[in-house]
């Protein structure tokens, strides 16, 4: 594509939920290796920017909401002088974000009260109301391709070895907490239950024995639990009174302690999204969400799911009586899918992983 003028400033605006921004980080990343010459700002909510400055090396991120107020910011996007805005988001807030900034070249997803907004429109992954074309992170590539650029497909492990170091966000409880765990010889398992949306919730007893299943398959698991997973943390306690629990942890230190272990297992939730892109593999539960847009089509990336007709639906609450895409899906299936992969990943340890009998 042609362009009027050189990119001296970019623009990438990808607000909300954790995993979007997660999975659309190597997208950034090549929008910023394009154009080596630019300052490129990222707009994330502010919960996930300490998180994102270790992650997004060479990017400004920058944190919304802004401490000054809704009018600097503003008059701040319309001051910054962008040659490039890309709207991921695509928001009518966003949209108009984007159309006060006065960027030359302005990519958003040709949508209904928000294509008025950008003048290279490109269009959304979705296949009629609730289906997917493609994984999200491909997806996310293509305004990447819609600007004439040739980014290499979406890989896992993109933020490989950029887990924070101590002075970069960890604090000293959690750093004495994760010199003893990591003093564990057995492969570690991060499992992480959390559920944004009700229908995304796999039951707490499920989840106990999945703990005591990979436990006496020679791995040591540690249950995970962010903020909101109170009463999650209660059920799975109650079920699993002996399980080892991590301690709170920020968003950097989670990804010190996902970094740290041989297998992430869990729901559809950000911090799986995260795992993936530390380069860990995955084995995520799967209900209302399709596995196809949310899953790395990659075999070190496992989606279990029940075959239910009912799935994957894309609703935030289960509208059938037993919610049965998740409640019915057992412990022993999610296991049998953790050990098949961390058996390829650590074929070669001298660390052995036994078989059930």
């Amino acid at each position: 594509m042609e362009r009027a003028r050189p990119i001296r400033r970019i623009l990438v605006i990808r607000r909300k939920a954790l995993g979007d921004v997660l999975v659309t980080l190597p997208a950034v990343q090549h929008l910023a290796a394009a154009f080596p010459d630019a300052r490129l700002d990222l707009v994330v909510d502010r919960p996930y920017a300490p998180l994102l400055q270790n992650l997004a090396h060479g990017l400004e991120v920058v944190a919304w909401p802004p401490t000054t107020g809704a009018g600097p910011w503003l008059g701040r996007l319309r001051a910054a002088g962008y040659d490039l805005v890309l709207d991921y988001l695509g928001s009518p807030r966003t949209a108009l974000w984007t159309a006060l900034c006065g960027a030359p070249l302005r990519i958003g997803y040709d949508l209904p009260l928000r294509r008025w907004a950008y003048n290279l429109r490109v269009a959304r992954n979705r296949a009629g109301a609730r289906g997917v074309v493609q994984f999200a992170g491909e997806a996310f590539l293509d305004p990447l391709r819609a600007l004439g650029l040739a980014p290499p497909p979406w890989r896992p492990g993109a933020a490989a070895g950029s887990a924070p170091a101590a002075e970069a966000g960890l604090g000293p409880a959690y750093r004495d907490w994760a010199a003893a765990w990591r003093r564990e010889i057995r492969p570690r398992a991060a499992l992480m239950f959390s559920a944004t949306w009700p229908a995304k919730a796999w039951p707490a007893r499920e989840g106990a024995a999945l703990y005591r299943r990979l436990e006496a398959a020679g791995l040591a698991p540690i249950l995970v639990t962010g903020p909101g997973d109170q009463a999650l943390a209660a059920a799975l306690r109650e079920a699993a009174p002996d399980a080892r629990f991590a301690p709170p942890t920020t968003l950097p230190e989670l990804a010190d302690l996902v970094a740290g272990c041989a297998v992430f297992v869990g729901t559809d939730n950000g911090a799986r999204h995260l795992a993936a892109l530390l380069g860990l593999p995955t084995v995520t539960v799967f209900g209302p969400t399709d596995p196809r847009g949310w899953n790395p089509d990659d075999p070190r990336h496992v989606a279990v799911t029940q075959p239910v007709p009912c799935a994957p639906c894309d609703l935030t609450r289960c509208p059938v009586p037993g919610h049965p895409c998740l409640d019915s899906l057992a412990a022993d299936r999610v296991a049998a899918a953790v050990l098949r992969v961390v058996g390829r990943v650590s074929e070669s340890s001298p660390v052995a992983v036994k078989e059930r009998p």
